[in-house]
Parts: C-alpha cells; sequence; structure tokens
C-alpha cells in the first residue's frame, strides 16, 4: 500500500485508513505487503463472512488436513485463525480453546507456508506479526471491546475476558480506559 492514499469509496481504500490509523495510534508500523494482505482479509472476511463462522469444523483439524493438502489449505487456515484471534475473538466466549490457542494455529499456518514456499516471504512477515495484525485487525472492524445495547462499552466484559485469555489487544483498550492492570490481580482504576 502507498502512503497518501485517498479513500475512494471502496472496502479496500476504508479498511485500508482504518488500519493505516491503528498502526499510526499504536505507534507501529507493518511491512507493506504484510498490511495490504490484513486489507484483503478484511475485505474477504466482509464479503464472506461465513467462512469463519460455527459450520467450520474445528481448526486444529483443519490445520491437520491441511498439512497434508498444502499452501493454499494451509492460507485458509491461517486465515480463518487471524480472521477469529482479530476480527471475532468474542466467538470463543464460549468455547474450549482460547485466543491464544487460535493464534498458534494460525502462526504455524502461516510459517508452514513460508517454509514450503520462501519465495511468499508475506507469509512468515504475517506469522512474525500475528499478535500485531490481531489487534489491528480488530481495531479496523471495530472489534475492541464488547457492546452494550446502548452503544457504550462493556469495559468489566472486557476485563474478564483479558483475563482469561491475556489478549495484548484487550490490555491496550482497558489501559486506554484507565484501567492499570497487573498480571498478578492487584487490578486498580485511576
Amino acid at each position: 500500500m502507498t502512503a497518501g492514499l485517498a479513500f475512494d469509496g471502496t472496502l479496500e481504500s476504508f479498511f485500508y485508513e482504518r488500519i493505516s490509523h491503528s498502526l499510526a495510534k499504536r505507534g507501529e508500523a507493518l511491512e507493506p505487503e504484510v498490511e495490504a494482505y490484513a486489507v484483503h482479509l478484511l475485505v474477504s472476511f466482509v464479503q464472506r463472512h461465513r467462512v469463519a463462522g460455527r459450520t467450520a469444523p474445528p481448526l486444529a483439524l483443519q490445520y491437520l488436513q491441511a498439512v497434508e493438502r498444502g499452501p493454499g489449505a494451509l492460507r485458509d487456515v491461517g486465515d480463518r485463525a487471524l480472521s477469529i484471534a482479530g476480527i471475532v475473538p468474542g466467538s470463543l466466549e464460549r468455547s474450549l480453546v482460547d485466543v491464544r490457542y487460535v493464534r498458534s494455529i494460525g502462526t504455524s499456518a502461516y510459517r508452514e507456508i513460508a517454509s514450503r514456499v520462501p519465495s511468499l516471504g508475506v507469509f512468515d512477515g504475517i506469522a512474525a506479526h500475528f499478535e500485531k495484525l490481531e489487534m489491528v485487525l480488530g481495531d479496523a472492524a471495530g472489534a475492541a471491546a464488547p457492546e452494550h445495547g446502548d452503544g457504550s462499552r462493556d469495559l468489566l466484559g472486557l476485563y474478564e475476558r483479558w483475563r482469561r485469555t491475556r489478549s495484548k489487544r484487550d490490555e491496550v483498550t482497558l489501559t486506554e480506559a484507565g484501567v492499570l492492570l497487573d498480571p498478578d490481580g492487584n487490578d486498580r482504576m485511576h
């Protein structure tokens, strides 16, 4: 992606702007090809949101099958894991797995692609920045904190999720809201 791209009304430009804003807010950057991949993933998610839904097979089983099938199937697993961890982490609320588990499968899938096809270096970059991408995708998709029906953020729900998952995105959102977090359990509001 090129810096200064003007919003032209497409989903791609909309998500590019959202991702750029999220990275700037965090004082971080991504390689242009990784940033472009994140935009593509968000556009694909919006256009085919049911792919990461509950009708899909278990992620671990999909990963094991993908290892046999090759890079295309591994990409599907990595994309699904990144979508779940970044865009719809709340879908794991009543699940036996957490975001760390999903992240490990997604990272492994992308690393496996990079090791099989070294010319596709973008996947190694995605694996290396998986957690940062989770945060950026969540920001771009507006998935940072659960919302009440009145549009206000549910900080207690977000805090409870952070205590379970230790999600970096949840930690940042809580810190920005004024919650001082202590991993040992001595949290305070200021």
